[in-house]
């Protein structure tokens, strides 16, 4: 039975706000998506829409992203091409979108069978007809139009007529992912990245066609009560996109998608969602934090966990089409992380379903990329073929790694001239304009942030006040200068931590929880000012399924699936196991906000501590040790990384690093050079890996890393 008007609109209204629930609801809800687009054997549909050609704000990553989907679906989870449609730029009118919403899903979906809708594009805020002061959220289409007046109409799909189609449909697996926002800040660009929403505050209401088919789906029978929508953040927050190495890409979609490649069997939705979130606040901070919104939780129906099934493996992407004979392919890369995609080249692939069919990447060009075929099979027998999925063996990367730092455009000219002149004396640190891609930002540092940190700040502090920002426009603690300084003054100042940044890029770029195969784990635990594991990473090929016993009752009740939160003040302990039969050896690496680094060790102060030291086939052991009072959390609020390295060698150059450092307490080393130790972890891990690199025969100058005998494994924690 239909919801009557009045019920529907106060749900409509709920829907606006960020609505918490529990962790047992979000696993019905969410593992709903990763349900629906696993089922084997039911048809799979998907409408998948992106608009970047807007009239009057233009954005560069939405078709991007429905690439990033359609992609997705079709390789990993096993959508046919042909019920996939996509609608880009001018395709996507809103007729358009809804008529295709109701020809393509509606009237074709069954019961049991999967859909998902994407739309990636601009939103915005319009008027309610019977309540002018009430504000409802809305899909800007490529005919977006000026209102002429206040009370002039614009063309907008409203989020309650997605809802509406939503509920429409005969099957209860679907769901509806929406990568843009709704409240226009001010500005249409946050630092390096460009919101995703209408650039002006919406005055129009919705038109006449857009009521008219609204009321047209309230009046059908047997709609369903319940319809879920993962959206890139909450209603009052921005959604953006990011400028990568030659591409564009919604920061949730990519996030999202990307996780996704990684997923199996094991994990349920909330594992991607979370990774997904958690990367995404990251780049952006709290500014934008992925949600779930809904209808009528209560109605919605639980999910058997046990009929999940993915039908094949992570990856990291797929083969797109062959070549040349069978000698040369086109790959998407979807699988791969942002930084390991830029530095990656000559890398080599494996294909899942051939064995010992290498691929050596020879070029890219976005997430597309040519490879060639090192180990050939009997072509007479087998050809590789478009859909064959491939997974990362050997990662290449280039000693000379740098770091990229953009130039804001509050600049002026002499400023940017001088700031390209001071950061070129830098070695491996480049400028680069406000548009390209880049690691770090270089500016003024707002007045509204000195005034928070002086108590009657002189009108003199705020000139020539410079410090250094995430892409997001998030000062990094401790790189704020004093008032009147010089740029190229203000550049040799930061020179110390830009060398720790480089440092923290280089360690994550060995980053392969998703491709290694090393069967060993790490678990984060706290032990004051409660004594208890808080987070587990694994893996996700090594085919082990460990579980913890649950955390605690709060973290049961908890409604955020983003980042981890650890007092400052803290103190932490890192559990590893070795899940395997031979030994393996460990690096643990801490670092905060600020970017400064540090090395923890097993045990104490003693140069034992700092030895390679292994953990044996089926044992564990603690950092710090199992009785010690801990690592302390410290430093300035924001977000720290813990990046635990398992290698099947010891880390011979990265502890002779180690112990030449000087400040040193009972468990951990702030590293004054960490440069130099995360140079020497890279090259550890090309000495352990030269064996399986020689056998798959490339040679490189450059670092060749065999994934298959290291695993990093990464926690990263809000400091509260």
């Amino acid at each position: 039975m239909g919801l009557k008007r009045r019920e529907f609109l106060q749900q409509a209204g709920r829907v606006l706000a960020t609505i918490g629930i529990s962790e047992a609801l979000w696993l019905r809800l969410g593992d709903r998506y990763l349900q629906a687009i696993a089922q084997p054997t039911a048809r799979k549909l998907a409408l998948l829409v992106g608009v970047d050609k807007y009239p009057d704000s233009p954005l560069r990553g939405c078709v991007t992203d429905v690439e990033l989907q359609r992609e997705l679906l079709i390789y990993r989870f096993g959508f046919a091409p042909s019920d996939i449609l996509t609608l880009t730029d001018a395709q996507a009118t809103r007729e358009n979108i809804e008529t295709a919403f109701v020809t393509h899903l509606t009237q074709q979906a069954k019961p049991g069978d999967a859909v998902v809708f994407h739309f990636s594009g601009c939103g915005s805020r319009v008027s309610s007809i019977e309540s002018p002061g009430k504000m409802q959220n809305s899909l800007v289409p490529a005919d977006d139009v000026l209102p002429p007046t206040a009370n002039g109409s614009v063309n907008d799909i409203l989020e309650e007529t997605l809802l509406h189609l939503v509920r429409s449909l005969a099957t209860e697996n679907a769901i509806a992912i929406l990568d843009t926002s709704y409240s226009y800040p001010g500005y249409p660009k946050n630092g390096n990245f460009r919101i995703r929403c209408r650039p002006r505050a919406t005055v129009g209401q919705p038109s006449l066609a857009e009521l008219t088919f609204a009321e047209g789906l309230k009046s059908r029978p047997n709609l369903r009560s319940a319809a879920a929508v993962l959206t890139a953040a909450a209603s009052s927050q921005f959604a953006a996109e990011q400028e990568w190495n030659g591409f564009s890409a919604g920061l949730f979609t990519y996030a999202l998608t990307q996780t996704l490649w990684w997923a199996t069997p094991a994990n349920s939705f909330s594992i991607s969602f979370s990774r997904a979130a958690g990367q995404v606040e990251q780049m952006a901070g709290l500014s934008q934090q992925p949600q779930i919104r809904n209808y009528d939780l209560t109605a919605a129906p639980a999910v058997n966990f046990g009929s999940l099934i993915l039908n094949s493996p992570s990856a990291d992407g797929a083969v797109t089409a062959v070549e040349d004979g069978g000698k040369t392919v086109q790959l998407w890369l979807g699988g791969l992380s942002p930084g390991v995609l830029e530095s990656a080249g000559g890398s080599v692939f494996a294909v899942d379903s051939s064995e010992g069919v290498k691929l050596l990447l020879r070029g890219r060009t976005g997430l597309s990329a040519k490879a060639q075929v090192l180990d050939g099979i009997d072509r007479t027998d087998a050809q590789l073929a478009a859909g064959e999925l491939v997974r990362e063996q050997i990662r290449v990367l280039p000693r000379n790694i740098g770091l990229t730092v953009a130039l804001d455009s509050g600049l002026e000219r002499i400023e940017r001239v001088d700031a390209t002149s001071a950061f070129a004396t830098v070695p491996q640190v480049s400028a680069v304009g406000k548009e390209q891609a880049a690691d770090f930002r270089f500016g003024r540092v707002p007045e509204t942030i000195v005034a928070q940190t002086q108590e009657a700040p002189q009108p003199a502090l705020y000139q020539g006040r410079y410090g250094l920002f995430s892409l997001g426009q998030i000062l990094i603690p401790d790189t704020e200068g004093d008032g009147g300084e010089a740029v190229k003054v203000a550049v040799q100042r930061l020179t110390p931590q830009l060398k720790a940044l480089l440092a923290a890029k280089l360690l994550r770029l060995t980053a392969n929880e998703e491709s290694s195969r090393l069967k060993v784990r790490a678990v984060l635990a706290t032990l004051v000012p409660q004594a208890r594991a808080v987070a587990q990473r694994s893996p996700v090929r090594a085919g082990g399924d460990y579980r913890l016993e649950p955390l605690s009752v709060e973290s049961e009740k908890s409604a955020k699936f983003d980042l981890l939160s650890v007092q400052n003040g803290s103190r932490i302990q890192y559990r590893l196991y070795n899940d395997g039969d031979r030994p393996v050896y460990f690096a643990v690496f801490c670092s905060d906000s600020a970017g400064r680094l540090s090395a923890i060790g097993a045990e104490g102060k003693d140069s034992e501590s700092w030895k390679s030291r292994a953990i044996a086939p089926g044992e564990n052991l603690s950092v710090p040790a199992a009785g010690a009072l801990g690592w302390a959390v410290s430093g300035a609020i924001g977000l720290a990384v813990a990046r635990i390295i398992f290698s099947e060698s010891p880390f011979a150059q990265t502890l002779a690093a180690i112990e030449m450092q000087q400040a040193r307490d009972a468990v951990s080393v702030v590293l004054s050079n960490p440069l130099n130790v995360a140079r020497a972890v890279l090259e550890d891990l090309h000495a352990a890996s030269i064996p399986s690199v020689q056998k798959v025969g490339i040679s490189t100058d450059d670092l060749a890393l065999d994934v298959g005998v290291w695993a990093t494994l990464s926690f990263v924690y809000r400091v509260v």
